[in-house]
């Protein structure tokens, strides 16, 4: 078997082959580069400034009170009941924020025992209004439904601002 010579146009003529695949290659990586770039940027997420909110009611001599400070998703503070002639609830309240309605736990003291119970809180405008629960279960702690379309709450809300 004998090879056979190259001229000189077939090596000219894979030589433009190889260089134009080369650029054709080059261009669409560099294209395809420049594209996810974007998606990546545009897809991150905003993030929010953190709030703090007190909101209070006051019945009479009766007061409830609600520190939130909120960021992003989550809310976390205190919350406090004063009735008169009873004892103190204060303690601290961490949740969940979403459309609005805030779903936490309240951990507090009460006579010197720690309790636990969930809260749920309808923020709006300079407003919160604490639901009210559907039922009590068997350990005396308040039931509320799953879906905030269905949660019923107080008339009377807390009102921003009012907390000293």
């Amino acid at each position: 078997m004998q090879l056979q010579p190259f001229s000189y146009f077939q090596v000219m003529k894979t030589s433009y082959l190889l260089l134009a695949l080369g650029a054709a290659i080059f261009t669409s990586c560099h294209q395809q580069g420049q594209q996810q770039t974007a998606v990546v940027t545009d897809s991150l997420p905003v993030e929010r400034e953190k709030t703090s909110h007190c909101y209070e009611k006051v019945m009479g001599r009766d007061t409830i009170q609600l520190r939130l400070t909120m960021h992003d998703s989550v809310a976390t503070g205190t919350l406090v009941y004063n009735f008169f002639e009873k004892d103190k609830n204060k303690g601290t309240f961490n949740g969940i924020i979403s459309k609005g309605i805030v779903r936490g736990k309240y951990v507090f003291y009460s006579e010197g025992i720690e309790s636990a119970r969930p809260v749920i809180f309808k923020i709006s405008d300079h407003e919160a209004f604490e639901a009210l629960p559907d039922s009590i279960d068997h350990q005396g702690l308040p039931v509320f439904s799953t879906q905030n379309e269905a949660l019923k709450f107080d008339t009377m809300p807390l009102v921003e601002g009012a907390c000293q």
